[in-house]
């Protein structure tokens, strides 16, 4: 009996810290540069199951119109992100297409259908709020 319950506690424990990709399908905010925004889909990293990654799955200009030949459809958008408690992921990166620079990022479930993304270097940091779609 004791050999059940300390198996059933290390499948407890171990699910508990190595479950933590977070899932959904999110609108960004619109670009500062271009207007435009884009459907990103969160899931696990293909490279690492355990940590959380963002791909652009659709994108948009800045009249609404879908653009299909987006050369960074399919791409990550946030990537390596680690589940830190409940509601906060850190540790990963985010890249802006706009001008193609990556930053250091964090990302925080506000509520369940809205998750604040932020994207820092060194001591300057933007956030912005993204409204699930799926």
């Amino acid at each position: 009996m004791r050999k059940f319950v300390a198996i059933v506690a290390f499948f407890m424990i171990s699910t508990n810290v190595f479950a933590g990709a977070f899932l959904g399908t999110y609108k960004t905010m619109p670009s500062k540069k271009t207007g435009g925004w884009a459907h990103v889909k969160f899931g696990a990293c293909k490279e690492n199951k355990h940590l959380t990654c963002g791909t652009l799955v659709k994108a948009f200009s800045k009249d609404g119109n879908v653009i299909r030949d987006y050369e960074h459809k399919g791409k990550y958008v946030v990537w390596d992100m680690k589940k830190e408690g409940d509601n906060d992921f850190s540790g990963g990166k985010i890249k802006d297409y706009s001008d193609g620079k990556v930053y250091n990022s964090k990302l925080e479930i506000l509520t369940k259908n809205k998750i604040g993304v932020s994207g820092c270097v060194l001591f300057i940091c933007q956030a912005q709020e993204w409204n699930k779609i799926k």
